[in-house]
């Protein structure tokens, strides 16, 4: 009894390492299991929270839009109303009915027109991902504070801003083609916002940065994050380049808008806002609808019964 003691003795020695070995490897396995279900949780924890912010700045995004366009609107409207002799209103009214006349007619407009054409294709034939992808390839800071002026002059309120600059300087200094300028691009950017608007509203297309690909639509959500075509700011850089490229002769401010264009519209592909054809459909809005406008006062004639504060006159539009 004593050697068998012994001999278990002897054997249960060599026995207890490997024993505690093993309870010691168990406790660290479980020690990892807890700590990688402590990351997974963390983790899903920071996903649910940006999501939520996400939503929360698709919201106040969508609605600084909305307000901002009905800004423009108002603003247009109240200049019209507040126009003792009712000018404003009767040729704010002739500019958009010769709009299609002006856009069918003039040779900007058609570019604009075989510009939305290219979008098209771009759409269809796939050319947006491929374009993404390369433009996601090539970041610098350089173009990272190139697309931050793009990004900000292409707003709704820059484009606003300028235009009653131009109200507010021509009055100051007299000059009836700065002041309508400015009335035209104010009529142009609340038309071309409207439309641009309520497309984004009714195709309801996801930005690029949502890695749903670009043919994922959800429409008719009021979800910034759905709002990919066509591109707002593309639009008011092109209504602001429309209506400068049909109201001044001059090359240096025609090289600025285009310059503008092409400014605004690579900031929101390479800010990953926008595809690509998001943004030619935007400028091709914005384009048509800024210099149709303003050349729709130029290019038709036309003989508008104005009130007057003595009765009514007779006025010619060309």
């Amino acid at each position: 009894m004593p050697q068998s003691c012994a001999v278990a003795g002897t054997s249960l020695a060599p026995r207890a390492t490997p024993r505690k070995a093993h309870t010691l490897t168990g406790a660290s396995t479980n020690d990892c299991a807890s700590s990688e279900e402590l990351t997974r949780i963390n983790d899903q924890h920071q996903r649910i929270a940006s999501v939520q912010f996400c939503s929360r700045q698709n919201y106040t995004d969508s609605m600084l839009h909305a307000l901002t366009l009905a800004l423009i609107i108002t603003t247009a409207a109240t200049a019209a109303t507040t126009d003792s002799t009712g000018t404003c209103t009767a040729l704010a009214w002739h500019d958009l009915q010769q709009l299609p006349r002006s856009i069918a007619w003039e040779p900007l407009p058609t570019i604009a027109a075989s510009m939305g054409s290219l979008a098209a294709i771009a759409w269809i034939s796939g050319a947006d991902q491929a374009i993404r992808s390369a433009v996601r390839a090539h970041q610098s800071r350089t173009l990272d504070a190139l697309a931050s002026i793009g990004n900000t002059a292409g707003q709704a309120w820059s484009g606003a801003a300028l235009a009653l600059l131009l109200v507010a300087g021509g009055a100051a200094a007299g000059s009836d083609h700065t002041v309508t300028t400015g009335r035209q691009m104010l009529e142009a950017l609340a038309v071309a916002g409207a439309v641009t608007t309520a497309l984004k509203y009714a195709i309801g297309r996801a930005r690029p940065f949502r890695d749903r690909g670009d043919g994922y639509l959800l429409p008719f959500r009021w979800d910034d994050a759905q709002w990919s075509l066509p591109s707002g700011h593309a639009t008011v850089a092109g209504t602001i380049a429309g209506v400068t490229w049909a109201r001044s002769r001059c090359w240096l401010l025609r090289s600025a808008a285009t310059a503008l264009v092409l400014v605004v519209g690579g900031a929101r592909i390479y800010s990953d806002k926008h595809w690509t054809s998001d943004v030619l459909a935007g400028t091709t809005i914005g384009i048509a609808t800024g210099y149709g406008l303003a050349r729709s006062e130029e290019s038709s004639h036309a003989w508008l019964l104005l009130p007057s504060p003595g009765g009514i006159r007779l006025c010619a539009a060309w």
